[in-house]
C-alpha cells in the first residue's frame, strides 16, 4: 500500500510539473497573439485592396495574365516554426498532398515544420524561410521577384500559396490560392477604361513581383495568427486535463492512503487484542 501511495505522489508531481509548462507556454502564445492581430489588422485592408485590383487586371494584355496549361507548379507553403498546436501544421501537410497529386510540383517551404516535412518526404524546394516569425518583408520582396521571373522565363506555370486563413481564436482554415497567372474573380467587374503608361506589360513586370510578394507576406500573417491561436487553444485543453487529472490522481492517492491507516489501526487493535 506504501507503495502505491509514493507511485500516486510521484505521479501527481510529474503531471504538475507538466501543467506548469503547459500553462506558461499558452500565456507566451496569449502574449504573441495579441501582436500577431495587431499586425493582421494592419495588413489585411492592403492584402484585399492589392489583390482587388490585380484580379480586376486579370483581362489585361500581359505574360502575368495569360493561362496556361499547369505543367510546373511552384508553391508557397506555410507551416509552423514548432509543434503543440493542434491540428495545425497537418492540415497544411494535409492540403499539399491533396494539391500535389498528379502534379509536378516545387515547394518554397516558409517555416521549419513545412521544411523537415519536405526534407522527409523528398519534396522539391527551390527555397527556404526557416522562420515563419522572423519572414520580413524584404524577404518576401525577393521570394517575389524569384516567382515572377520563374513564371516569366517559364520555368513555372503556374504560382500557389498554401496557408491558414485566420478567422478567429477558435476557428482557422487552410487554404490554396492561385497568385500567378492573374485570374479574374467571379464578382470582379472587368476594367475597360484602365490605360498604362508605356505599357500593361511594362506596368505590371514592375507591379506583379511586388504583387506577390504582399500576398506571401499576408499570407504569412494569417498563418503565424492561425498557429499562435492553434497553440493557445492547445495548450488551455493540456492545462485543463492535467489539473483534472491531478484532481483524480490526488483522490486516489487519499483513498489509497486512508486505506493505509485504516489498516495500520486494524492491526494495532488487533495486536493489542491477542496480548
Amino acid at each position: 500500500m506504501g507503495a502505491d501511495t509514493k507511485k500516486l505522489k510521484t505521479r501527481i508531481r510529474s503531471v504538475d510539473s507538466t501543467m506548469h509548462i503547459t500553462k506558461a507556454m499558452e500565456l507566451v502564445a496569449s502574449s504573441k497573439l495579441k501582436h500577431a492581430m495587431t499586425a493582421l489588422d494592419l495588413n489585411r485592408p492592403y492584402t484585399e485592396a492589392m489583390a482587388e485590383v490585380f484580379t480586376s487586371l486579370a483581362d489585361c494584355k500581359s505574360v502575368f495574365s495569360q493561362p496556361r496549361d499547369e505543367g510546373k507548379i511552384l508553391v508557397f507553403t506555410i507551416a509552423g516554426d514548432r509543434g503543440l498546436a493542434g491540428g495545425y501544421n497537418n492540415d497544411i501537410f494535409k492540403m499539399l498532398r491533396a494539391f500535389s497529386d498528379g502534379k509536378d510540383v516545387t515547394v518554397f517551404s516558409i517555416g521549419k515544420r513545412m521544411h523537415d516535412y519536405a526534407a522527409k518526404r523528398g519534396i522539391s524546394e527551390v527555397g527556404v524561410f526557416p522562420s515563419v516569425e522572423d519572414v520580413t518583408l524584404d524577404g518576401c520582396a525577393e521570394a517575389g521577384k524569384l516567382a515572377a521571373d520563374g513564371f516569366t522565363d517559364g520555368t513555372y506555370d503556374a504560382v500557389y500559396v498554401i496557408y491558414t486563413s485566420y478567422r478567429s481564436v477558435m476557428s482557422r482554415e487552410p487554404r490554396a490560392e492561385k497568385l500567378l497567372p492573374l485570374t479574374k474573380a467571379d464578382d470582379t467587374a472587368v476594367k475597360n477604361d484602365i490605360l498604362f503608361e508605356p505599357s500593361s506589360e511594362e506596368v505590371l513586370a514592375a507591379a506583379v513581383p511586388e504583387y506577390v510578394a504582399g500576398r506571401i507576406y499576408g499570407a504569412v500573417c494569417e498563418s503565424f495568427t492561425s498557429e499562435l491561436s492553434a497553440r493557445r487553444m492547445a495548450m488551455d485543453s493540456a492545462t485543463k486535463n492535467a489539473g483534472e487529472m491531478i484532481d483524480a490522481l490526488s483522490l486516489k492517492y487519499n483513498r489509497a492512503r486512508q486505506g493505509a491507516i485504516t489498516q495500520e489501526i486494524t492491526e494495532i487493535i488487533g495486536g493489542s487484542e491477542t496480548q
